[in-house]
């Protein structure tokens, strides 16, 4: 997360000072409707709100949602944030079968409070299940972060369509509104719908979840093409091993055409290296051709000149020389200051 964009999330936190509480968003509107709709949130206990020790605090191990964590600078920043302003919101925990407690949201500010010297932070406890803590943990830091990764925003939607399915529901979905129109959704399309974003958002950035690690982070360092990624995450992972040597050799080169050439010359799942080498030439050659293929002028733009030319003279010999005599002029004007 950039400085700035950090610095502006901050001043929108500390704009909360003077905004009525929201009941915590409806404990995230009711767990996704009781996740995605179907089933009513319910809980043994109510939720209450406590002072817990830093010390009983867990980090989110039910599901691999995802998230990072913020740099030591953003941190710091945060840490600033609270010791100036406090607290403006609780985070959200939930009892450990162990003891202790798991946290579905806000692992950065007990990190700055821990920062700070802090022993204890303010929690909201929920008493809910594995399915909607993680609705809990992954819709707030969608709904509530800036410039999320791609791996970030593919892991929460994953992790969301898991605990939709381990719950042994239809994946055809619902009586579901979306605006006033109703429609039996999918479970994707249900995902899509709650947060706004397309259905091929949710599916491209679920995909890039089944990348090996080296790939997924070169998409999120922009190094890779997302669609790239997408397109190399149904191969298996030895075949993603080699397009990691390669791309690692050739600086992560590689165009949305290149990728959907190399995967209808060989098709996922898996291919060898010889394979991917010789597709990879062919691709390469092809657009070096293009590049350097025949070149073409407009007839008419030249026609007061063509009749000085000698029916002898070659057109292409003459568009040379004059280009070697171009850059040669030019590098002896640079050459001499």
């Amino acid at each position: 997360m950039a400085k700035s964009v950090l610095a502006n999330a901050l001043k929108e936190r500390s704009a909360k000072l003077s905004a009525p509480p929201s009941n915590a968003d409806q404990t995230v509107d009711e767990a996704f409707e009781g996740l995605f709709g179907t089933m009513p949130a319910t809980s043994s206990k109510p939720r209450s709100t406590a002072k817990i020790s830093l010390e009983q605090l867990h980090p989110f191990f039910t599901s691999n949602i995802g998230f990072k964590p913020y740099s030591e600078e953003n941190l710091k920043m945060l840490a600033d944030d609270i010791a100036e302003n406090g607290l403006i919101e609780n985070i959200k925990i939930r009892p450990c079968r162990t003891g202790g407690y798991e946290i579905l949201s806000g692992h950065n500010r007990v990190n700055a409070c821990k920062m700070l010297g802090m022993d204890s932070i303010s929690a909201d406890i929920e008493y809910v299940d594995d399915a909607r803590a993680i609705v809990i943990a992954t819709v707030t830091n969608l709904q509530r972060r800036q410039n999320l990764l791609p791996s970030e925003r593919g892991w929460a939607y994953r992790a969301l369509l898991d605990a939709y399915r381990q719950q042994g529901k239809r994946s055809d979905l619902v009586n579901a509104t979306c605006g006033e129109i109703h429609h039996k959704l999918k479970a994707r399309e249900r995902v899509a719908c709650f947060f706004g974003v397309g259905v091929n958002d949710v599916r491209q950035t679920v995909r890039l979840t089944y990348l090996i690690p080296p790939l997924l982070d070169a998409v999120d360092e922009r190094k890779l093409n997302m669609m790239c990624g997408v397109a190399i995450s149904y191969y298996d992972e030895d075949t993603q091993k080699l397009f990691q040597k390669r791309l690692h050799a050739e600086n992560h080169r590689i165009s949305v055409a290149m990728m959907k050439h190399i995967k209808k010359n060989c098709p996922p799942p898996s291919i060898t290296a010889a394979e991917l080498d010789k597709v990879w030439h062919q691709v390469t050659a092809a657009q070096t051709e293009k590049k350097t293929g025949n070149i073409s002028f407009s007839r008419r733009r030249f026609e007061p000149y063509l009749h000085h030319i000698p029916p002898d003279m070659n057109l292409e010999d003459l568009f040379l020389e004059f280009l070697e005599n171009r850059f040669a002029e030019s590098n002896g004007m640079k050459s001499s200051r």
